[in-house]
This record gives structure tokens, C-alpha cells and sequence, in this order.
């Protein structure tokens, strides 16, 4: 019974990325911090406005999860619930805060993990590295096995690589952490949006919906 729940549970989770428009918010969200951390990194440590940013980043990345979830909600409201229907799952609640507080605990291993590795290396620059290894469990774990598509495991191993290889560039640390983001935006922007195309080529709408 138990591997037929978490079956069920699988498949309403994959029909949830099935059309990329969460993908695609995802995107736009790397983005975003590509640019906080740029700018971060442009304007300097002793900067007014610096300081507001450094102090303001827990409220961006709430605010942006709050919205994102509008918008995506929005979006599939228009594009996706006419077209295939509308499917939640009815989780446990007890079972949910064990998942964030085991999500958490993994996280906060990992990150422990790299600095200690990172650490070892000077030559390196260990932010972005774990940076890339915090990012590439979150979607392994969270999205690659929670729904089993393969394409968060390919975004999960981009995470890896593009971390690996931007600690070792010699950049400086703001603009190697908001190139990693940006890159990592626009490969999610990239594989939202052939999946989306797919999903609209496949899932045209109901005709009594075009005629209303």
C-alpha cells in the first residue's frame, strides 16, 4: 500500500512539472539573485546600498518564493487546467514538516561537508562550490527523485559542473556567484520552455473552451 501511495504521490508530482511553467519560474528566481549578487559585488562591502541588500537577502528569497508561487499558480490556471485538468495531492502534515526538517538537515550537511573540503584548497573559490552542491542535492533530491524525471538529474549534474568549474576561474567572488546563477537561470529558463512548447503542441485546447 505504501509503494502505491508514494507511486500515486510521484506521478501527481510529475504531472506538476509537466508543462515547465515551474521550471521556467525557477529560472527567473537564479536570475534575480544573479543580479543581487552582481550588483552586491559591484557596488562594494562599504556601500549604503550594499548593506541594505546583504540585509535584506532571507526577505527576497521569501518574497520571491511567494510570488513565484502566484505566478506559477496563475499561469497554469490559464495554460494548463483547461487543457489536462487540475490534480493536487492531499499530504500529511506531520509527514511534510519531517520531510523540510530531513531536507534541511541534508542541506546543512552537505554545506558543512564542501566548506570543510574547500577549505583544504585556497585556490578555490568555496562559495560557488557549494553553492553548486547545495543546488544540485536540492534537485536531485526535492525534484529528480520526488517526481523521477530525468531532465532535473542532467540540471542537478549542470549544477556540479558549472560549480566545480567556476571555483577554480579566478573570478571574483560576486560575479563567479552571479554567473553561476545566470547560467543555471538560463538552463532552466531553456528546458521550461522546450517543455512547455511540448506540452502546448500535445495538449491543444477543448474546442468548447476556444469557441467560449
Amino acid at each position: 500500500m505504501k509503494d502505491e501511495t508514494s507511486q500515486i504521490e510521484q506521478r501527481i508530482r510529475r504531472y506538476w512539472y509537466k508543462d515547465g511553467i515551474g521550471e521556467m519560474m525557477g529560472g527567473v528566481m537564479f536570475l534575480v539573485l544573479a543580479a543581487y549578487f552582481s550588483l552586491q559585488q559591484y557596488l562594494g562591502d562599504e556601500s549604503f546600498i550594499s548593506g541594505i541588500l546583504q540585509a535584506g537577502l532571507v526577505l527576497l528569497l521569501i518574497g520571491g518564493m511567494y510570488v513565484g508561487r502566484r505566478v506559477v499558480n496563475s499561469a497554469k490556471a490559464r495554460i494548463t487546467y483547461p487543457r489536462t485538468g487540475y490534480v493536487e495531492y492531499r499530504t500529511n502534515s506531520r509527514n511534510a514538516v519531517l520531510m523540510r526538517i530531513l531536507a534541511a538537515f541534508t542541506a546543512m550537511t552537505v554545506a558543512s561537508m564542501s566548506v570543510f573540503v574547500a577549505r583544504k584548497f585556497d585556490s578555490i573559490d568555496a562559495m560557488v562550490a557549494v553553492t553548486g552542491v547545495l543546488v544540485a542535492v536540492i534537485l536531485m533530491v526535492k525534484q529528480g527523485w520526488g517526481s523521477g524525471l530525468g531532465r532535473f538529474y542532467f540540471l542537478s549534474a549542470a549544477s556540479l559542473v558549472l560549480g566545480g568549474i567556476l571555483s577554480v576561474s579566478g573570478f571574483v567572488r560576486g560575479y563567479n556567484l552571479g554567473l553561476f546563477y545566470a547560467l543555471m537561470g538560463i538552463a532552466f529558463l531553456i528546458s521550461g520552455g522546450l517543455i512547455l512548447k511540448r506540452y502546448l503542441n500535445e495538449n491543444p485546447l477543448p474546442v468548447e473552451s476556444v469557441n467560449e
